[in-house]
């Protein structure tokens, strides 16, 4: 009988692995975030619906959206006066619904980021993928919530040095150029020395050395 069983209890013969919760995840995603082009004016509504699930699931998971909603927030603040400037008046609608595409089309991800493990990522990549292609995916989605952090952390140290990067300073087009140097380029530069961190510890790894690369096996509590 290929079914076991454990005290009388007959096991399922499929259950779904972290992996295909994962792939599930993945799949998801990719829909969302392309809706959020393709779909006419009139059906966003329903997608907004959709990532609203999304945010509450996170927010059960016990996962910040400050970070998110201030990305979105600054879309917002740098595409309107744009607008404004290059349309008139009567295209800010116009510039509202682009900023709420754009946002709706990174919602997916972050969510995709903070529910499931780099690991689980990289491995269903790699179904379909060379194994190089879905190792540098996967850690680039991984390094999501720690740039956050980093790039918050970097904007608190350079306005407490006296930079004039606060959400004040910055309504003056002025300080734009001193937002680049102070926060822009340094998150650019330790996301370089991350990366090459990265990749010694894969090839100290052995990793590219067989043909079909192992991944970090998944814990009871997730299969």
């Amino acid at each position: 009988m290929w079914a076991k069983e454990r005290k009388g209890v007959r096991q399922p013969y499929f259950r779904l692995s972290a992996s295909h919760y994962c792939a599930a995840a993945l799949l998801l995603s990719l829909v969302l975030s392309s809706s959020a082009f393709f779909l006419p004016n009139s059906a966003l509504g329903w997608l907004i619906v959709i990532d609203a699930i999304l945010v509450l699931h996170c927010v059960y998971l016990k996962n910040k959206v400050s970070a998110l909603l201030r990305i979105g927030l600054a879309q917002l603040a740098v595409t309107l006066p744009l607008y404004y400037l290059i349309h008139g008046e009567n295209q800010l609608l116009e510039g509202v619904i682009v900023v709420l595409r754009v946002f709706l089309a990174l919602l997916p991800g972050w969510w995709l980021s903070a529910t499931q493990k780099p690991e689980r990522i990289g491995e269903v990549l790699s179904w379909g993928l060379p194994a190089k292609w879905a190792f540098v995916i996967a850690a680039s989605i991984g390094l999501l919530p720690y740039m956050l952090q980093e790039t918050k952390e970097i904007y608190a140290m350079q306005c407490l040095r006296g930079a004039n990067i606060t959400p004040k300073a910055l309504r003056n087009p002025k300080n734009w150029p001193e937002l680049i140097y102070c926060v822009v380029l340094p998150v650019l530069i330790q996301l370089l020395k991350l990366s090459k961190q990265m990749a010694k510890a894969a090839k100290l790894r052995h990793f590219g050395s067989v043909a079909k690369p192992t991944h970090w096996p998944a814990t009871r509590e997730e299969e």
